[in-house]
């Protein structure tokens, strides 16, 4: 049997395809691939200049750096970095969350849910922190985090005075949960509920620098660092890591510690040698983790760059309740529990009041507008034209305590409100809010109640990394002078408790961190300061700045009784 060959491949063939497709290509070009960059100018006035006269898309620009971040494509960057004006392009590298929930996070062996008494975790006690708590909580330092964000209504949230998100489409709002767990081993509430903090009187900066998956970029986290040293951060915990080394975020960090910041950062979790970033650049203390019995975590990485180490493992501290998967939301009028689903960003607990139809609470007319009575009150809201976070907004303007959100298809949902309220939201299929619209025009009381963990367990060299923070931060409260970055740092190594091997090894760095012994050392060191500089001017000496209480222009006998009433 004879194939057929298929048609002849002439050159008029030939011609016409190479023709044809040459015809593509102008009508519809390829796009070339572009990647996120960093550039990095040789001076911000080289960097303002670029900027005064674009050549390309400029996604951030910073000022801590003289750099920009922009989407490029390899053209683009041969272009740059043939630049004079330019230093070096570098990708802008992928970094993670390095911690995460235990398998049995949410067992019922931990603080699930809010209770009548304070638990103080184990890793607060190990870091000798509440031996500390009589002289000094933390107050008067400002420590910033770098994460997933936090958990804004979370019942036991520490004292958080400003926030930003750096992440693209999302609010500070944590719905990771990472954020919400070191922000609370770093300043819990001292409270009669759940946990406490190391510090838990520090004052908070969040910067949301890795979106609800736990991931993020490079630039993010420089963003982070620039708002915080802005804010007046004199901490920045970073539990966050990647095994790419950034240039530009090298000399971000440094430049944060030259202005007086400490900077302390996450070791990284998978047992290995290999540098990871930001704990390996100079300008950062890197922590790896250690077990409840002060051996090393398995996961936790080693090496020549490890400084100090800390509790990592099964740390127990606050959590978003949105990320509890077996929480409880409930519905209830006529005294019938309706089938509810807990809404994302939703405050938890319980509230009872009238249910106020709100319509689509959009305001666009009386209909659709939340009524004055229900200030105090519940209310009802129908789905559809709005977002759901504007709904419960307009809830909140009115002075509503909680929320019901009834479906307008059928069944229930799972809905998100993008950011978090201090409303209780939950929602309830379109047949059960049809039944409640009109048992709410008469009028009629309910409760919407969210139930579920507020505090897990959690395991990381990112655990480790707020027990340091916080301790860093105890010492800067009580020094009662300008002490500098790099004092606090030999402070923590040299008072802490020595682990494994004899002096610094690449395990567990200098030991393990030790409130206690970081304060009497730092005692020993203002001792030591007065001795040498007894009666010296303070415009010579500037360790005395803040110290000369009585304004004499010297550290006298009355400056020293009242430094050692504090004591």
């Amino acid at each position: 049997m004879t194939k057929y060959p298929g048609p002849a491949l002439t050159r008029t063939n030939i011609l016409l395809t190479v023709l044809f497709t040459v015809l593509l290509l102008i009508v519809w070009p390829v796009k070339a691939q572009a990647d996120d960059y960093i550039v990095v100018y040789r001076s911000h006035l080289q960097k303002q200049n670029m900027l005064n006269r674009p050549t390309f898309p400029v996604s951030r620009s910073f000022t801590i750096i003289p750099a920009v971040t922009a989407q490029l494509d390899a053209n683009q960057v041969k272009q740059l970095r043939a630049n004079p004006d330019v230093e070096y392009v570098e990708p802008d590298y992928k970094i993670y969350a390095l911690g995460g929930p235990d398998s049995n996070a949410y067992s019922s062996s931990g603080i699930n849910a809010l209770s009548s008494s304070q638990t103080i975790p184990y890793g607060i006690t190990m870091v000798n922190a509440p031996a500390v708590w009589p002289r000094t909580m933390g107050a008067g330092v400002r420590v910033a985090l770098m994460d997933t964000g936090i958990s804004m209504y979370h019942p036991d949230r520490g004292n958080v005075v400003d926030s930003v998100s750096f992440v693209t489409g999302e609010a500070v709002e944590d719905f990771a949960g990472h954020g919400t767990h070191t922000s609370g081993t770093i300043a819990a509430a001292d409270n009669d509920i759940g946990v406490v903090g190391v510090a838990p009187q520090a004052d908070l900066l969040i910067a949301k620098v890795l979106d609800n998956t736990g991931s993020g970029q490079d630039s993010w986290l420089i963003s982070g660092i620039e708002w915080a040293v802005n804010n007046n951060a004199k901490v920045i915990s970073m539990s966050i890591g990647g095994y790419n080394y950034s240039a530009a975020l090298d000399t971000a960090c440094s430049n944060a510690l030259a202005t007086g910041t400490l900077l302390v950062a996450a070791a990284g979790n998978d047992n290995v040698s290999t540098p990871s970033y930001p704990a390996a650049l100079s300008s950062v203390i890197s922590v790896s983790a250690i077990d409840q019995n002060k051996n090393k975590a398995s996961f936790s990485n080693y090496g020549s760059t490890i400084a100090i180490a800390a509790p990592g493992v099964s740390v127990d501290s606050t959590v978003p309740i949105s990320t509890d998967t077996s929480a409880v939301a409930d519905a209830v009028w006529s005294s019938t529990s309706h089938q509810s689903n807990l809404v994302t960003g939703t405050a938890p607990g319980s509230v009872t009041g009238q249910i106020c139809n709100c319509g689509l609470a959009d305001g666009s007319d009386q209909d659709n507008t939340c009524p004055d009575n229900v200030a105090g009150n519940i209310a009802h809201i129908r789905r559809g034209i709005t977002t759901f976070a504007a709904k419960v907004a307009h809830a909140q303007s009115k002075g509503a305590i909680g929320a019901i959100i009834s479906n307008n298809a059928h069944g229930n949902f799972n809905g998100t409100l993008g950011d978090g309220t201090p409303l209780v939201v939950v929602s309830i299929s379109k047949a059960d809010g049809d039944a409640l619209q009109t048992l709410a025009q008469s009028g009629i009381s309910g409760t919407v109640s969210v139930d579920g963990a507020l505090y897990a367990y959690y395991s990381g060299t990112s655990m480790a990394c707020p027990h340091v923070a916080g301790v860093a931060a105890l010492i800067f409260s009580a020094a009662h002078y300008n002490i500098t970055p790099s004092e606090v740092s030999n402070i923590l190594f040299d008072s802490a408790q020595d682990l494994g091997s004899p002096g610094r090894d690449d395990i567990f760095g200098h030991g393990l961190a030790d409130a206690y012994a970081a304060l009497t050392l730092e005692k020993i060191n203002i001792l030591t300061a007065f001795a040498d500089n007894w009666l010296q001017p303070c415009s010579s000496p500037g360790w005395c700045d803040g110290m000369d209480t009585n304004q004499s222009g010297s550290v006298d006998f009355v400056d020293f009784a009242a430094l050692a009433q504090n004591w």
